[in-house]
């Protein structure tokens, strides 16, 4: 394998980690991203060992911040002159207190849907050069919760937050950002780009531990009770890495896969295409200043 590589994001632990393990035993270029640089090197380190693959990369950065995100495309973009795969996995749940990042975002939103948003328009010159490039973006069934038509007029939640519902609602606006983004590839005819999301199941990883110790004491019970049911996070990590790069995923697009690259039929029930354009609209307006050189 020539030059195949692969960014994917949130790669330092759980099933990003997974992902960018099962891809570098395939012998892919892997870009491990993460938000701490000491914990992004204990990765490289350790994937590095478990694969034997030396040809990793490393790039940090904080998600939460538009600002971050464009400079890690920079970053990108500087050093490789094309993309095989952008594998959109980081992710994260806040606690039962709104947190607003220095630009103004809510962080759940800011992380979980105008980060992958961002960092897909601002990489999509690189995967055009690609014979196959691909979009892979992980969603969460917990995009059911996402009681979208009551919320539009309010995607931030500046005056509805709740965690489990801001949460929900991110799970269910990146489905609609990644489906819009794939409809305007194939309007625009670029048919060497496929945007797909994946759903990971319940699999066992520091974002539901933190999530958890951030929330009620009750949360933190559950938790426990359910941690010994947790999916290994190695499940969805290599259907991540097999959606990313191999044949049997060629050519398919605008789909969304199960934990087990299964193609599953999405809830629409709060879908439309006007809403689809209402919340692409809004989360253009947020990284639209940042596309630009």
């Amino acid at each position: 394998m020539v030059n195949k590589i692969v960014l994917v994001t949130g790669a330092n632990s759980g099933i990003g980690y997974q992902t960018a393990l099962a891809l570098a035993r395939q012998g892919y270029h892997v870009i491990i991203h993460g938000r701490n640089e000491q914990k992004v090197q204990i990765a490289l380190a350790k994937i590095k060992e478990q694969s034997g693959n030396e040809e990793l990369d490393t790039v940090v950065a904080d998600l939460s911040l538009m600002s971050e995100v464009k400079r890690l495309a920079n970053e990108i973009k500087g050093k490789y002159d094309h993309l095989d795969a952008l594998i959109n996995n980081a992710g994260s749940q806040m606690g039962k207190d709104q947190l607003v990042t220095s630009e103004g975002n809510e962080k759940t939103m800011a992380i979980n849907v105008f980060a992958p948003l961002l960092l897909s328009e601002s990489l999509l010159s690189l995967l055009e050069k690609s014979s196959d490039g691909r979009i892979v973006t992980v969603s969460s069934a917990s995009y059911n919760q996402g009681t979208s038509d009551k919320y539009l007029d309010d995607i931030e939640l500046e005056n509805n937050y709740e965690f489990s519902r801001a949460y929900g609602l991110s799970k269910l606006y990146v489905l609609w950002i990644m489906w819009h983004l794939n409809d305007k590839l194939q309007k625009k005819g670029i048919n060497n780009v496929t945007v797909n999301c994946m759903e990971p199941g319940s699999a066992l990883t520091n974002l539901g531990s933190e999530a958890a110790a951030k929330r009620p004491a009750i949360w933190k019970f559950i938790y426990i009770l359910w941690r010994p049911m947790m999916l290994d996070p190695a499940v969805p990590g290599e259907t991540n890495a097999k959606l990313a790069t191999t044949k049997e995923f060629y050519g398919l697009t605008g789909k969304f896969f199960d934990k087990k690259g299964r193609i599953e039929k999405e809830n629409r029930q709060y879908y439309s295409k006007e809403n689809e354009q209402k919340v692409w609209d809004y989360c253009m307006d947020i990284v639209r200043p940042y596309l630009k050189n």
